[in-house]
């Protein structure tokens, strides 16, 4: 299968290896192969990282030719990270652990440790292998890469390293010179053949290996068999002859070698005969991946019941480990004692499944699902948890656990879901959450609490990534049914706020309030003011109370959730520091910015301490603070963060995500503040059509990015186009928001100053005069935004010759200013030298 391989040089020392597997000890032979890749390294641009690819049938060697490979030439490449490509999840997981291991992020602990967010490790390591820095000699194994498309997103482009790809789809063909691999030349089948017994004869190898049709795999088979048991060749090839017609009964694949499944017949009659535990063993890890399975997963079963030929082997450690023993004897599995796992080779796990019936095959995969049940990692929202999560999900994935009943699988599932999405895999959360709750909802129904969870998480999870309609419906289903069957409280809150979240996103911010609201009351009354679920449902409603424009009441409630869950969870907690990045826009927002800028800036070292710079959280509060810097009038330094944020999200998540919209507002904003017209038009003009696309041309994000738009396109002296953009926008503002919410107010300033540029100054004063006693009452007096129109409404008044109105305008705009904002900021600089005041728009977190 293909080879993918690009360019070498010598460093003498040893590679860093990750994630490659033993070195296979039976290996012989492939001396063209070998000088082949050689060969081709040595001449290949390195600069084209051009994959040639490793196929043919399945057991020729392929994944063992590239592994020889490495071993041999380990003092090439500074690096080395083999990579299963099977699934995308497992691409993600060794990626994100060669991040760790280069330092790029935080380390693995040994011992099964913290591991890192795919999100962020996956792009940083990427980047780091195409630059070469901070190593620029590397090589990449994907192994078993049968689906090009997605294998390929995960290549370096134009790094300075090699790739070697291995797999059995020939479409690699069309973009690699390939390089086969076909089954072994005669005398390297008698070498591992005699290698593994060293009695046996050249005629009596030579025999077997012809009618093992030289398949390294069967050649292995047989080797093994041989070196246990001692075997006559003859009596061996008469059981080979028996096996094959009963072989044949099984309809395999053409790349189910009919020998391979012959030999290995033998030996699992022979183990059957023996220990009928490790057989049926063998039958269950069958079920679950092709990928290691973690031998801490078995040992952890002690405590349930799993087969009746089983139990007795996994209740014993000494039984445990004969069992493995005589496994990796007959080459059935192999043992990894450095990562404590074992490991069968994927053309057995078909041999075995094959030869099960659909009774036998449900039994073997509930077991399955019994041992992933009890290996259950911990909260999946801890990173110390995760490379547990990542050792099962293979397993959870290709053993369908989706399909059980059981609760305690169900509940792994649920968790694996959730750890996806806390890991970074967003749309591998919501393939896993859309399998669940299709599986769970056929086989229990609608009313079933554990579909209305999953069905939660899937509605949550689709948000995520785009796909809001469906989203909602489910939200909608998920508090009809919850009322409908009086579930427990707690389920029944989370419904609601679940729900107050999907109309968030569809811009219903009053249905969103009412909701959280009575979310609230109930978890108050029933659960408790300190319960986890009361502070949520009461962090819900603060955030639907400042998007209504309510923010002096969201004040008071956001400052008593920041504080009592501080006092429940700690002040390094997550919760508390997003209870806290929520009260810092209430205090912006209420029109202190000097307050407002101090609180965040602790916020946000304490998130960098806590979780670090790259944690989502940390960069969300990252740019809040840059707001909170602009509002305060510290212009560059808020458009430097806040640039940096905003590439730090769409690096991890894409420019569609919530987050990267939101900050795309306001680098927007901030281009346009430090003398970037064109760059602010650029960008301003792309999010609009993203804001539309994710949310909807009516959505609050969406409309205010528009009255962004408009103040760059006003600075451009495009006046026509800015006139249109926010009239557009306050037009539908008005009829989402309404006429009295501070955002439509905001965009109102703008429609003055654009009929102000147009020396309309009869029409700028109407909109101003109209405006101001709006933002006293929404805002109060001395709220900047209201001190801002005040001083707008004095250069109207100063067009139309009315000096002495204008004058008493000016003087209380400018005492305002003096009281509530720093003597150098650009607003009352603006005022004093009466220039036109543009206030910004800054999107609150949904």
């Amino acid at each position: 299968m293909p080879i993918t391989v690009t360019g070498t040089s010598m460093t003498g020392a040893p590679a860093l290896l990750v994630n490659v597997p033993l070195r296979n000890t039976s290996f012989v032979g492939r001396t063209g192969l070998l000088q082949a890749v050689e060969e081709q390294l040595s001449t290949q641009d390195t600069a084209a990282v051009l994959p040639h690819a490793l196929h043919g049938m399945g057991g020729v060697g392929k994944s063992q030719l590239a592994l020889e490979y490495i071993y041999r030439h380990q003092q090439n490449y500074k690096v080395i990270c083999w990579i299963p490509a099977e699934r995308e999840s497992l691409i993600l997981t060794a990626l994100a652990n060669l991040a760790a291991r280069l330092r790029l992020v935080p380390a693995v602990l040994e011992g099964g440790g913290s591991a890192p967010a795919a999100n962020t490790a996956v792009p940083a390591v990427l980047e780091a292998l195409r630059t070469g820095a901070p190593c620029d000699n590397w090589l990449l194994v994907f192994d078993n890469a049968e689906n090009v498309d997605v294998v390929r997103n995960y290549f370096p482009v134009n790094g300075p390293g090699n790739i070697i790809v291995t797999s059995r789809n020939r479409d690699w063909e069309r973009l690699a010179t390939s390089l086969p691999v076909n089954v072994f030349e005669r005398e390297e089948s008698i070498e591992l053949l005699q290698k593994r017994s060293p009695d046996l004869s050249q005629a009596d190898a030579d025999r077997l290996a012809a009618a093992l049709g030289d398949l390294p795999l069967a050649v292995e088979q047989a080797g093994a068999w041989r070196a246990v048991t001692g075997m006559l060749v003859e009596e061996y090839l008469g059981l080979l002859n028996q096996r094959s017609p009963e072989i044949l009964d099984l309809d395999p694949a053409p790349d189910y070698p009919l020998t391979v499944a012959a030999a290995w017949d033998i030996s699992l009659e022979r183990i059957k005969e023996n220990s009928p535990g490790s057989r049926e063993l063998l039958d269950i890890c069958a079920c679950m991946a092709p990928e290691p399975v973690p031998l801490s997963m078995l040992r952890k079963s002690r405590g349930i019941e799993i087969t009746p030929q089983v139990d007795p082997i996994l209740r014993e450690l000494i039984k445990l480990s004969r069992a493995i023993r005589d496994l990796t004897q007959f080459s059935l599995v192999k043992l990894d004692l450095r990562s404590d796992t074992l490991q069968m080779h994927r053309l057995l796990q078909n041999v075995l499944l094959a030869k099960q019936g659909p009774e036998e095959r449900e039994r073997m995969s509930n077991a399955a699902h019994q041992l992933l049940s009890a290996a259950k990692p911990g909260h999946y929202a801890s990173s110390q948890e995760w490379p547990a999560y990542q050792a099962l999900l293979p397993h959870v994935l290709s053993s369908q656990a989706v399909t059980s009943t059981d609760t305690y699988v169900r509940e792994l599932v649920y968790d694996t879901t959730l750890f996806l999405y806390f890991w970074g895999d967003f749309e591998g959360a919501a393939d896993l959450a859309r399998q669940a709750y299709d599986a769970w909802s056929e086989a229990s129904g609608e009313e079933d609490i554990r579909v209305i969870r999953i069905s939660k998480i899937l509605a949550f999870l689709l948000r995520v990534i785009g796909e809001g309609g469906e989203s909602i419906r489910l939200n909608e289903k998920a508090l009809e049914v919850s009322r409908r069957v009086e579930v427990d409280a707690e389920d029944l809150i989370d419904a609601m706020i679940e729900l107050a979240d999907a109309r968030r996103f569809q811009g219903r911010f009053a249905e969103a309030r009412d909701l959280s609201q009575e979310a609230t009351e109930r978890a108050r009354t029933q659960l408790g003011p300190d319960d986890e679920i009361t502070l949520r449902a009461a962090h819900s409603w603060g955030v639907d109370l400042r998007l209504c424009g309510q923010v002096r009441e969201a004040l008071p409630m956001d400052q008593e959730t920041a504080r009592r869950r501080e006092e429940v969870f700690g002040p390094a907690s997550s919760l508390t520091l997003n209870s806290l990045n929520g009260l810092a826009s209430d205090i912006r927002e209420s029109g202190d910015y000097p307050t407002a800028r101090l609180h965040q800036e602790d916020v946000h070292r304490r998130a960098r301490a806590a979780l670090g710079d790259d944690n989502p959280l940390t960069l969300r509060i990252a740019g809040n603070l840059a707001v909170c810097r602009r509002r305060d009038g510290a212009i560059t330094a808020a458009a430097k963060l806040s640039d940096e944020t905003f590439n730090g999200f769409v690096e991890s998540y894409g420019p569609h995500h919530p987050d990267s919209l939101a900050l795309a507002i306001n680098v927007s904003v901030d281009r346009r503040l430090t003398g970037d017209l064109e760059g602010s038009r650029r960008l301003g003009e792309e999010t609009v059509v993203r804001c539309a696309d994710r949310y909807g041309e009516n959505h609050g994000h969406t409309l205010l990015m528009k009255a962004n738009l408009a103040a760059t396109l006003r600075a451009l002296g495009e006046l026509s186009a800015a006139q249109e953009c926010e009239d557009d926008a306050a037009t539908r503002l008005a009829e989402t928001v309404g006429l009295h919410h501070v955002l439509t107010l905001t965009v109102a300033i703008g429609q003055a100053n654009t009929a102000y540029q147009w020396l309309e100054f009869d029409r700028a004063r109407q909109i101003d005069e109209a405006n101001l006693p709006l933002l006293v009452e929404a805002a109060g007096m001395d709220h900047p935004l209201t001190l801002s129109c005040a001083s707008n409404l004095a250069l109207d008044l100063r067009g139309l010759g009315r000096r002495a109105e204008a004058d008493e305008m000016e003087g209380r705009a400018v005492d305002g200013f003096e009281r509530v904002v720093k003597e150098d900021h650009p607003w009352l600089l603006a005022a004093r030298q009466r220039r036109r005041i543009e206030c910004d728009v800054a999107p609150i977190p949904l």
